[in-house]
């Protein structure tokens, strides 16, 4: 593939890899492979590395493929200078030149992958599947870069005082504003807890709260005070929520607190500021109600009369009966003969009551203050109410949206994706007119829900080709936008729309949800806000989606490598024994008719066969055989396998006690495999023992060993050392020990041998 430049917008699933090679045939020839195992790949060779590096400066390149050996420049250099200006691309080292100096040196400079040339087409399947991790991982960690920036610019940027906990509450991060309410430096905070802040009569209501959030898993809010580190008491505001994932577990706690010493000062300055006669009792936005000690209504203000929808002047109530008025208000309540029998408890109790909360048959909340009060002629009450039905609202709303995530997660498509991220959008955070435009290539974004209200606005929705539109620019853009009016937008889509003002939030790399209204100024901070964080969540359940649905094409590979093997193995079951039964059968009537030596020979071919067939049914049939695990005794069960193995006469020694849980047919196969392995490949001596941390069991013998550069091979089908040898033997161990779930290796013997080590294997005491 020749050199060319890149578009104005790659899609989003295109790979693009550079491949520098001085041999133009073999640059094109990899091209052509890579790009028939996997079409999202476009790759662009180059024989000069000089060249190459010019593109990569010049253009975006996911992955570069480089040869060690080139005129000028060798592949390592090359690294060198990628890595002056890019750190994080992929580079893989593609080299016919191949040794474990190069290697080490390839690693030591940084290399993402080390691959040797070698001949026949495989090698190219493995490089795209490299190229196809190496690329997915690095974008994957650009992602969660991004993701984590965005949360550190918010929280930093935040004005509250933010304090990021562990799921054992150890302090892990804190921002500038909660180290100037708290006083101590972040390095002072991060890895401890909360004790150095927390009053000492206090603690043991903190770590109440610490149980509770873990338990509930949701979030608190609570009024008290802190100690700062010069000693001063400061009075704040705490909001504690607990962050989970998808499966409950706890990924963060977060805890923002503010400063209201002054607030709460002013708040009681003002109330011992003689609050019966202070102009200012008419104008709080709050309700407030003061009593004598008879219960008498001394002064309210017209804000409490609007809460309770009392048709009265302020004027009017005063000497009423607040006993009495309280009943007659008790109906506005879920709960009548609660709320009066509060107001008791309340008085009898003679102690200041903040936060009180209340809800009303129509759906507000109210929280409740209440403090007893010193007047002239002896005590009093001071009631205030608060309207919080809006910050109630949120909250809801960020419960809603939690929901909605589950959902969202359990959607199959990105169809359904897009249905359930405009429903919630619409029902909750009250966009009327929305739609969700996914990205696809060749078509640019493109409408795939929307609500009634957006199609009865717009008509035909429109699909924003790459450049088009306000839509196109904030999807490029990466950044939330809320436009006033879009008609004064040089971007505007269409200047005769009927839509005036727009919000556009965008969904990563998958397309961007966009809401309109025909009026100005329709969307504030909060709108926006909500919108980013249901944008996250569609993106999280768009992700998975298509992670799903790859691993849904695995399957169905598999199932098709499935059905090629059983029809595979039918073929050596009878085409291959029938033939075999009767070259066997004509043997023995030549045997009868002739003696000759070479009859002998035909013999042994004929017995290889039938253990070449044996040794492939075995792979085809029990590659994907569910195990049925049974508890087996180790030492009974090797010695039974040693005794079905043609032996001779070697030493067997046996160190091994316990039990495990493996299915027999499969560890059966696995033993004999290993242990006629030991005797053909060995010496005189075999040992089967237990593993010095009782990890697994090993096999070894007192043979010549596996040098280190051929311990990679002996694995791979029909790979074999021995005259006469299958080469599946090996294969098939490692087939069973993969089954449960182990993992094989090789090393050297004891005795200078080959070891074959299994681990991963929980071994109990034998019963």
């Amino acid at each position: 593939m020749s050199e060319t430049t890149a578009e104005s917008r790659d899609p989003p699933t295109e790979v693009r890899v550079l491949h520098v090679d001085d041999d133009p045939g073999i640059a094109e020839l990899t091209a052509s492979f890579l790009t028939r195992f996997d079409d999202a790949f476009s790759v662009y060779t180059s024989t000069d590395p000089e060249a190459a590096l010019e593109r990569i400066e010049g253009e975006r390149i996911d992955c570069v493929v480089s040869d060690y050996e080139m005129p000028g420049m060798d592949g390592l250099e090359l690294l060198e200078r990628v890595r002056e200006f890019d750190r994080d691309v992929p580079f893989i080292l593609f080299t016919g030149r191949g040794s474990e100096e190069i290697a080490s040196q390839a690693i030591s400079a940084g290399v993402t992958d080390y691959l040797q040339k070698e001949t026949g087409t495989e090698q190219y399947a493995v490089l795209a599947n490299r190229i196809e991790n190496a690329v997915e991982q690095t974008r994957s960690q650009r992602a969660l870069a991004e993701s984590q920036r965005r949360l550190s610019r918010f929280i930093d940027q935040s004005p509250l005082g933010t304090i990021e906990y562990d799921e054992s509450f150890t302090i892990v991060r804190v921002n500038e504003a909660a180290t100037e309410i708290t006083g101590y430096d972040a390095a002072e905070l991060v890895g401890g807890t909360w004790l150095p802040i927390v009053p000492e009569e206090a603690r043991r209501h903190v770590a109440a709260v610490e149980r509770q959030l873990l338990a509930d898993r949701g979030g608190y809010h609570s009024v008290n005070d802190i100690v700062r580190k010069d000693g001063e008491r400061r009075l704040c505001s705490w909001h504690n929520q607990v962050v989970t994932g998808e499966d409950g577990d706890v990924i963060s706690i977060f805890s923002q607190f503010e400063d209201i010493t002054e607030e709460e000062k002013r708040r009681r300055e003002l109330e011992r500021t003689n609050i019966l006669r202070s102009t200012l009792f008419e104008t709080l936005p709050v309700g407030v109600l003061a009593e004598d000690a008879d219960r008498d209504v001394l002064r309210v203000n017209e804000r409490f009369l609007e809460l309770f929808g009392i048709p009265a002047e302020p004027e009017d109530v005063i000497g009423d009966d607040c006993e009495a008025f309280a009943a007659r208000v008790s109906d506005l309540f879920v709960d009548p003969d609660g709320f009066v029998s509060r107001i008791d408890e309340l008085i009898e109790g003679g102690e200041p009551v903040w936060n009180d909360e209340l809800v009303l048959e129509d759906g507000r909340a109210f929280e409740r203050n209440y403090r007893p009060i010193e007047l002239p002629d002896g005590g009093g009450h001071l009631w205030v109410y608060y309207d919080v039905t809006e910050r109630e609202e949120r909250e809801r709303r960020l419960e809603a949206l939690n929901e909605t995530a589950r959902e969202l997660m359990a959607a199959e498509t990105c169809e359904e994706v897009a249905e359930i991220g405009v429903d919630a959008a619409k029902t909750i955070i009250g966009l009327d007119a929305n739609v969700v435009n996914l990205y696809r290539e060749g078509e640019g974004l493109v409408p795939v829900a929307a609500t009634e209200t957006a199609r009865d606005l717009v008509g035909e929705l429109p699909t924003f080709a790459a450049g088009e539109g306000i839509a196109w620019r904030v999807f490029e853009s990466g950044e939330a936008k809320s436009i006033d009016d879009v008609q004064s937008d040089p971007d505007v889509y269409n200047p005769e729309t009927p839509i005036r003002s727009e919000m556009y939030v965008p969904l990563g790399e998958y397309g961007i949800l966009i809401a309109g209204s025909p009026t100005r100024d329709a969307f504030d901070d909060e709108d926006v806000v909500l919108s980013e964080i249901l944008g996250i969540n569609i993106v999280t359940a768009l992700e998975q989606v298509q992670r799903n649905e790859r691993i849904r094409e695995r399957e169905r590979e598999l199932t098709r490598q499935n059905a090629r093997l059983e029809e595979f193995a039918s073929v050596v079951s009878h085409d291959l024994r029938n033939p075999l039964n009767v070259a066997s059968g004509r043997l023995d009537l030549a045997r009868e008719e002739c003696d000759s030596e070479q009859l002998e020979y035909v013999a042994d071919a004929h017995d290889r066969m039938g253990e070449l067939i044996d040794d492939l049914l075995t792979l085809a049939r029990e590659r994907d055989t569910d195990i049925e695990p049974t508890p087996i005794a180790l030492d009974s069960f090797v010695r039974a396998c040693w005794r079905n193995v043609d032996t001779g006469d070697a030493e067997f020694t046996l160190d091994v006690e316990g039990a495990i849980s493996a299915d027999e047919t499969q560890l059966r196969q696995l033993f004999e495999n290993l242990l006629r392995n030991a005797v053909e490949h060995g010496g005189d001596a075999v040992r089967v023992g237990t593993l010095e941390d009782a990890d697994g069991f090993y096999v070894e013998d007192d043979g010549p060993g596996i040098p280190p550069d051929k311990r990679g091979d002996v694995f791979e089908y029909g790979y074999s050392t021995t005259q006469g040898g299958t080469g599946f033997g090996l294969s098939i161990a490692k087939q069973c020990v993969e089954a449960h779930g182990w993992e094989i290796r090789v090393t050297d013997g004891a005795e200078g041998g080959a070891r074959f080590e299994i681990t991963g294997v929980d071994i109990g005491d034998a019963e």
